[in-house]
C-alpha cells in the first residue's frame, strides 16, 4: 500500500493519476490531512505498507509532526517516507531529513515535470530499492 498525505486537490489529483498508471488503484490510500493519515495508519491492518508520500506543509498537524509519528511507530519506522514541498525552504528540506525522511521533492515544478518525477517513485522505490523487512513481518 502507498499512502499519499495531500491536502491540495490538484497535486493530489495529479499524484493519483500518476500513481495509478502503475499500481492497481486499490493499492494507493489518500489522507488529506495529518491528522488523517495518523488515523489511517493506526487503524491499518491491510497489505504492509510500502511507501508514504507526504506533503510537508498540511493544515492542522504538519508533515514534519507526521514524519516523526512514522519514525517513532513500530510498524512504520522504516517505511520509506518522501516528503513533498512546495516550497524551497532550506529549513523545512533540513527538518525533513533531519526527522528521518528518505528523500524530498519539489511540487514547484508543476505540470509535466513534476508528473514525470512522480512517475519515477514507484520503480525506485516498490521495484529497485531492497525495503527494510521487520523480524515477524508478513513479507
Amino acid at each position: 500500500m502507498i499512502l499519499l498525505v495531500e491536502d491540495d486537490d490538484n497535486d493530489a489529483a495529479l499524484i493519483l493519476g500518476t500513481l495509478q498508471q502503475q499500481v492497481p488503484a486499490d493499492s494507493v490510500r489518500h489522507a488529506r490531512s495529518g491528522t488523517e493519515a495518523i488515523e489511517l495508519l493506526e487503524q491499518w491492518h491491510g497489505e504492509p505498507i510500502q511507501l508514504i508520500l507526504l506533503d510537508v506543509h498540511l493544515p492542522g498537524l504538519s508533515g514534519l509532526e507526521v514524519l516523526q509519528h512514522v519514525r517513532a511507530t513500530r510498524q512504520t519506522s522504516h517505511v520509506p517516507v518522501v516528503m513533498l514541498s512546495g516550497s524551497e525552504d532550506s529549513s523545512d528540506i533540513a527538518r525533513s531529513y533531519d526527522l528521518g525522511a528518505n528523500s524530498l521533492l519539489s511540487k514547484s515544478d508543476h505540470g509535466k515535470n513534476f508528473a514525470e518525477t512522480v512517475s519515477q517513485i514507484v520503480p525506485y522505490w516498490l521495484k529497485l530499492n531492497h525495503p527494510y523487512i521487520q523480524p515477524g513481518s508478513r513479507h
